[in-house]
């Protein structure tokens, strides 16, 4: 592809050196540079890619493009921009011929909820015929394939390549959870959604966007975008017994579809009766009322399942059709999924890491148990601190027995990611051995907790979910919560 091609997507720059430049690849990191590439020098939080340019040129690229003009030898091509990263992703898009604009585009956004709403959006459009490509937390998958990616969202060069490759690949529909990183980081810059879907914004990412003013307003960018580019017909979806549900709202120029069990809204949930087994609950739709029955649990995922059945009536499919689906479905990995290896109480393995989503887990587990709710979390390193003594806070009060362990530490020293834990424990009364234990061990932790249940009791296993390894300073350890549970009950056994 021609350079001169690729600026024309481009919304504002200014070019130094020859445009008539055959470009073979795009690179923004100059290791993974070659022969041909274009480079764009982004501007990290460590290092200045501009720092790398000269490397670049020396390994083959064509062209660089900088947000500011450097001294390079006289025969470089030079594209000056406003935004590398916005530069990047529009460049990007252009480069693999805007495959967005060829799929059904959903994004899904908010604090909690969008794994398990893309896997029952999956689920309905597969079973409706669709062949369906998903990009989210647990992995990317086309027809069910794994792809394993580094990130939520892939920075935009790996994102617009996936997207070429699942069109390609015959895929129609794309479910995409959009992180608030990657919005601010603008790695979806250029993506051409159908249907974006905001869940909840609670405590979470403080590290990163340093206020809840932040947080939401990288949100937001995902409908400020909607229907303002190559695609018109767009639609919204919105929680709106969420506190800002509303404001979602006023940012969207398009359709709006809403659901909720508070406020009135096109769907709306009632009549919610649950056993550790199966949730039922009415969904109230303005064509009319019908009962639902799920193995995903918890008042929560109520909502999850009205986000995902209005995605599916803009795409045309019927209240009965999705029900079926719905009703069908039995579980999403690392969320609520029940590890069943002959024990005689039940243990659950949650993917909740936030203050909101923990709360919302022990308040469901809490009514459902006769026993002891056995509660086993960390939290990550490197991450927002301020929501760890909340989240202690809540573990403490809502569990009978807490195990305190270790997350993610990454370059954190898991013993003071612990105590900074026990910080909110002890401010809600917690009195060591008593109520709580600090084991620095995971899986040691795990065992302990197994150990101490018995029948009419549950084990709440949070924080990690789906993941198998753990970061310690870069180094990753396996582990996954599920294979500890049934490898420690079969020596119980």
């Amino acid at each position: 592809m021609k350079l001169s091609d690729l600026l024309s997507a481009l919304k504002e720059e200014k070019t130094k050196g020859s445009v008539d430049i055959d470009i073979s690849g795009l690179a923004y990191d100059s290791r993974s540079v070659k022969p041909g590439d274009i480079f764009v020098a982004i501007p990290g939080f460590k290092l200045d890619g501009s720092q790398f340019a000269a490397s670049a040129m020396e390994k083959g690229a064509k062209a660089v493009v900088l947000e500011k003009d450097i001294d390079l030898s006289a025969n470089t091509t030079k594209v000056i921009v406003p935004n590398a990263r916005i530069a990047l992703a529009e460049i990007s898009s252009a480069f693999y011929g805007y495959p967005s604009r060829s799929l059904k585009m959903i994004g899904i956004t908010g604090t909690n909820g969008k794994t398990t709403i893309s896997y029952i959006i999956e689920e309905i459009l597969r079973r409706a015929g669709h062949k369906v490509g998903i990009i989210g937390t647990v992995e990317a998958r086309i027809e069910g394939k794994g792809i394993p990616l580094k990130l939520t969202t892939p920075e935009s060069v790996e994102l617009q390549e996936l997207l070429a490759r699942m069109l390609k690949e015959g895929v129609t529909h794309v479910i995409m959870e959009v992180s608030s990183h990657s919005l601010e980081l603008y790695r979806t810059h250029g993506c051409e959604f159908d249907v974006a879907i905001y869940t909840n914004l609670t405590h979470d990412h403080l590290d990163f966007h340093g206020n809840m003013q932040n947080y939401l307003k990288a949100k937001l960018k995902l409908f400020e975008k909607l229907g303002k580019g190559y695609k018109k017909d767009v639609t919204g979806i919105v929680n709106v017994d969420d506190p800002f549900g509303k404001r979602v709202m006023t940012y969207i120029d398009g359709n709006i579809l809403s659901y909720g069990a508070i406020n009135n809204a096109n769907l709306r949930a009632s009549n919610v009766e649950m056993n550790m087994d199966r949730m039922s609950f009415d969904i109230e739709a303005f064509e009319g009322k019908f009962r639902l029955s799920t193995s995903l649990l918890g008042v929560y995922n109520a909502y999850n399942i009205m986000a995902a059945i209005l995605c599916g009536k803009v795409f045309g499919l019927s209240y009965e059709q999705m029900k079926r689906s719905v009703e069908e479905l039995k579980y999403i990995p690392g969320r609520f999924e029940r590890v069943n290896a002959g024990q005689k109480f039940p243990v659950i393995v949650d993917f909740a890491h936030s203050p909101d989503s923990i709360l919302k887990l022990l308040e469901t587990v809490r009514p459902l148990t006769k026993g002891k709710l056995i509660l086993v979390f960390g939290c990550p390193g490197d991450r927002d601190r301020t929501k760890r003594p909340v989240m202690g806070d809540i573990a403490v009060k809502l569990a009978d027995f807490t195990f305190i362990t270790t997350d993610d530490p990454h370059t954190e020293l898991p013993d003071k990611i612990i105590a900074e834990i026990e910080t909110g424990v002890v401010g809600a009364g917690g009195e060591y051995g008593k109520n709580y234990l600090k084991i620095e061990d995971r899986k040691t932790a795990i065992e302990q907790a197994l150990h101490m249940a018995a029948a009419d009791d549950t084990v709440v296993i949070a924080g990690r979910g789906h993941e198998r390894f753990q970061d310690y300073n870069g180094v990753k350890i396996a582990i996954d919560d599920r294979e500890v549970v049934r490898e420690a009950i079969g020596r119980k056994r």
